[in-house]
């Protein structure tokens, strides 16, 4: 007979955070969908470049909310008020310092950008976030 394995992986947090359903990351992943319909439509009707730009605008919506979705869920999982509370304000500082941070990056080493793709997928993305939120409930 086997005994079992003590890790993180096979821990009952990490079974919990796998198995349970949580509203910001099933936003987080309209976001992902939008980005990528919104690339496909830059890219069909403007150009390669817009399409990826567009991409890029999106991306630079949906990861920073996704890191700030998983550390929600994480806390959620943990059931520590104080924690969660902890995580929500981190994250949504994680998530305004990493979206400055990519726009800089993408101004300082991409030259090509298209500036209009990139700007109208971000809000557009964005939005999905923020009606999203009204749209998908546990």
């Amino acid at each position: 007979m086997v005994a079992a394995i003590d890790s993180p992986l096979h821990s009952g947090l990490a079974h919990d955070v796998e198995k349970t359903s949580f509203a910001p990351l099933k936003v987080v992943k309209l976001q992902l969908l939008a980005a990528a319909v919104l690339a496909l439509l830059w890219f069909c009707f403007k150009s390669a470049n817009a399409g990826v730009s567009s991409f890029a605008g999106g991306a630079i919506c949906f990861v920073p909310a996704g890191l700030f979705a998983w550390r929600l869920r994480v806390a959620a999982v943990k059931k520590q008020h104080e924690g969660y509370i902890v995580a929500f304000l981190f994250g949504e500082a994680l998530k305004v310092f990493l979206s400055v941070a990519l726009f800089a990056l993408v101004a300082v080493r991409w030259n090509t950008v298209d500036w209009l793709a990139l700007i109208i997928s971000y809000i557009a993305v964005l939005q999905v976030y923020v009606f999203g939120l009204l749209l998908v409930r546990e």
